[in-house]
C-alpha cells in the first residue's frame, strides 16, 4: 500500500541482544531517538496491553512526549505496538511537528537472525487516519528513512558498545 513505510537494518549483534534494546526500558532509554536526545521512560509496562509513556529532551529544550500501546510480543522475534505523540498525562495528542500528522502508527518490528548479526524490518502504517493524515505520511517517507536511520545509527552504537 502507499501508505506504508519500511526500514530495514542489519546489526552486528545477536538477536537476543537487540530484541532487549527494544523491550527494556532501561537500555530503550540510552538509545531511541535522534543524536543528541535524552529518552526518560515515566512508566513502563512492556507486555501486551501494556504501555510504555516517555518523552525526548531536544538539543533545543523542548520536550517530546511518546506513547506506545504494546500489542504483540513474540520474543525475539515480532513486537507490535502503536505509537503516537502523547501528552504527560499519557493522553494521545497531535504531532508538535504538523497538524495532520496520523495520531496513531501501527509499528511492527522482526527480528531475524542472519549468522551472528540480526536483521531487523521497521514497518509503520497510519490507523484511523483521514485522507489529510494519510496524505501527510505519505509524503514524509521519504525524511522518514533518514529519521529512523538516525535512530538506527544510535542504536548499532549502543549495541557496539553495551
Amino acid at each position: 500500500m502507499a501508505d506504508e513505510f519500511t526500514i530495514s537494518r542489519l546489526f552486528k549483534a545477536p538477536r537476543q541482544k537487540v530484541w532487549d534494546a527494544w523491550t527494556k526500558p532501561e537500555l530503550l532509554v540510552q538509545w531511541f531517538g535522534p543524536k543528541g536526545t535524552r529518552a526518560t521512560a515515566v512508566t513502563a509496562d512492556i507486555r501486551p496491553g501494556g504501555m510504555l509513556h516517555s518523552y525526548m529532551d531536544a538539543p533545543d529544550g523542548r520536550r517530546l512526549w511518546a506513547k506506545f500501546v504494546y500489542r504483540e510480543l513474540t520474543p525475539p522475534s515480532r513486537l507490535v505496538y502503536e505509537h503516537s505523540f502523547s501528552d504527560p498525562q499519557a493522553n494521545i495528542a497531535g504531532s508538535p511537528f504538523s497538524p495532520n500528522w496520523p495520531r496513531v502508527l501501527l509499528t511492527t518490528i522482526t527480528f531475524d537472525e542472519e549468522g551472528a548479526d540480526t536483521r531487523m524490518r521497521l514497518h509503520q502504517t497510519p490507523l484511523r487516519a483521514n485522507a489529510a493524515q494519510r496524505a501527510e505520511f505519505i509524503a514524509a517517507i521519504d525524511s522518514m528513512h533518514g529519521g529512523w536511520g538516525g535512530s538506527f545509527d544510535e542504536l548499532d552504537e549502543f549495541l557496539a558498545t553495551t
